[in-house]
């Protein structure tokens, strides 16, 4: 996602099939739970001891995009 903002909430208990922001390998990254393994938005699948190397930021409970996200492929109205 680029040109708006994503909450997320640290006290929230990630579930499976939620969206989570994750610090993993040096980066800011959103990423799908899916049993004992994240799926990052690019299709890689963390699992194992892998999962050693992230950290689960919080689950994303919103995102909310610029108003320069809409352009005439995609209008307001």
């Amino acid at each position: 996602m680029s040109g708006g903002y994503a909450l997320f909430q640290p006290d929230l208990p990630p579930a499976n099939g939620t969206r989570v922001l994750v610090h993993a390998f040096g980066q800011l990254q959103f990423a799908v739970v899916m049993g004992g393994s994240l799926i990052t938005e690019d299709g890689e699948c963390i699992e194992g001891d892998a999962l050693d190397e992230v950290d689960v930021m919080g689950v994303v409970t919103f995102f909310i995009n610029g108003a320069a996200a809409f352009t005439n492929d995609n209008p307001v109205m």
